[in-house]
């Protein structure tokens, strides 16, 4: 629990702290898999309308953010037996100045630099010495402020940031320096998991996620091309325009599809056209991706922690129709949730928490082989929400990769759009714009076929092909769907 009584600017002052709180085999996996060439953070911008006030920002920031004790905590490993055993041990110097920094001298920064930045931070550890997460805070050449985020993946997973990001900030501009006790990590209460009861239930559970490991290791690595060539130092982080969401919902509502089903096809159709314009034998084959798969139970996001499992998914990239494409991924998304595969993955993180540093590193390359890439869905919140007083514009996170994984798609929703974002290797990936650009393609052809498909079923005398020509698709009218042009909810 923590007092809520400010100290200094606004901070919150944790009381009866432990020590040492016991880190999670599955977290202490996440903490030990920064590599070279991936590192295990996430990082987030958070753009902003209005003018900067950062002492009132940070003083926000300050009296919220403690109210998870991650964010004051650093990660203490000490051996224990055979065992290296870690812990989260409350930071006695923790200062907020030292994890949001601004420079009030510095220019306005452009679109193109705060990418340039993000590419040359890709690979810049956190001070592990330090609770892992920083902010920096920038003023926009087109007006408004931006946040850096980049927050170590041991800490959290892409819901636990989403339930931090609706705590620091309010649902209305009316900024009064409190946090809605809505959810509120120090009162909140766990929902827990409904527990196999009888021993027969979990034997049965347990040997289905027995065969779902042998069923991973067994399965063939992805066929050879550029997204599976050894990794570099150089990162490139690319996000398109925010399309609107309602339009994405309305071709999944069309196939009987969801959300994500849409954004796995429109992956897919991006890999193929990417590998087919490079000259690529792989565009003829299925590619396979490790896509995400929360386990969380929503009301126990403020706990913060890793409680996901990743799932191999035969992408549909060998496929030329897209609708077909879109059929193929519904069903297999469905397959892939009746199954114990996330559960199998998330118990394989917990495991390799237990092993040397070296054969979980052995064990991650193994398994990232089987796949080429990474998707991420987050759900982020519905409804506008501001920071101290200033609008939330936009929020655009990037997955990051393990093993030899060196791209990774992330589609995030807030407040009626979604961005969608990539992470990737130059290595691996030539011409990354190109390969953004026929992801945003991929949308748009999903939506004129599928409302054209839809026409297709009704009379003739009422369906009027001719006034959709040239029409308001998916990301507004376009002549270049590289130069999307986004949709700004109201």
């Amino acid at each position: 629990m923590l007092d809520q009584r400010p100290r200094g600017e606004g901070a919150c002052v944790p009381v009866h702290e432990p020590m040492h709180e016991p880190m999670s085999r599955r977290d202490y996996c996440w903490f030990r898999m920064d590599g070279a060439s991936n590192l295990m953070v996430i990082n987030s911008v958070l753009m902003f309308e209005g003018a900067l006030d950062f002492d009132t920002l940070r003083a926000t920031l300050a009296q919220r953010l403690p109210n998870y004790a991650r964010f004051t905590q650093r990660v203490s490993v000490r051996r224990h037996g055979l065992l290296f055993k870690a812990s989260w041990v409350h930071d006695p110097d923790f200062e907020i100045a030292r994890h949001v920094a601004f420079d009030a001298a510095a220019a306005p920064i452009s679109e193109a630099q705060l990418h340039a930045l993000l590419s040359g931070q890709a690979l810049q550890p956190l001070d592990k010495a330090r609770p892992l997460w920083h902010m920096q805070v920038f003023k926009r050449a087109a007006g408004g402020f931006a946040i850096v985020f980049r927050l170590h993946h041991c800490i959290t997973d892409g819901l636990g940031l989403v339930h931090v990001l609706k705590h620091l900030t309010d649902d209305s501009m009316h900024h009064d320096g409190q946090a809605s006790m809505e959810w509120h990590p120090a009162h909140a209460k766990p929902q827990g998991q409904a527990l196999l009861c009888k021993r027969v239930h979990r034997a049965l559970f347990w040997a289905r996620i027995s065969a779902q490991l042998a069923r991973l290791a067994l399965l063939i690595p992805d066929p050879r091309s550029s997204l599976k060539r050894p990794l570099s130092a150089e990162k490139c982080l690319l996000q398109l325009p925010a399309m609107q969401l309602e339009l994405v919902r309305g071709i999944a509502k069309s196939m009987q599809a969801t959300v994500n089903d849409v954004w796995v096809a429109a992956v897919a159709g991006a890999l193929r056209a990417y590998l087919q314009e490079r000259g690529e034998p792989a565009a003829k084959r299925s590619l396979r991706a490790a896509v995400t798969f929360s386990l969380r139970n929503k009301g126990d996001a403020f706990l913060l922690g890793n409680h996901f499992g990743l799932v191999a998914v035969d992408l549909p990239s060998d496929k030329a129709s897209a609708l077909e494409r879109l059929t193929l991924a519904s069903a297999r998304m469905k397959a892939i949730k009746a199954s114990h595969q996330p559960h199998a993955t998330m118990f394989f993180l917990s495991l390799s928490g237990y092993l040397p540093a070296r054969l979980q590193t052995v064990l991650l390359k193994l398994f990232t082989a089987k796949g080429s890439v990474v998707l991420t869905n987050v759900e982020g919140p519905p409804q506008p929400r501001y920071l101290a007083g200033s609008l939330l514009q936009d929020a655009i996170c990037w997955v990051p990769q393990a093993g030899t994984f060196g791209v990774g798609f992330a589609l995030m929703s807030y407040a009626g759009q979604i961005q969608i974002s990539m992470f990737a290797d130059r290595s691996q990936v030539a011409d990354p714009q190109r390969l953004m650009d026929l992801v945003g393609e991929a949308f748009v052809e999903l939506e004129q076929q599928t409302r054209f498909s839809a026409l297709d079923l009704l009379p003739r005398h009422l369906a009027a092909p001719s006034s959709l020509a040239g029409g308001d698709y998916l990301v507004g009218g376009v002549g270049r769907v590289g130069g999307l042009t986004p949709h700004r909810s109201t």
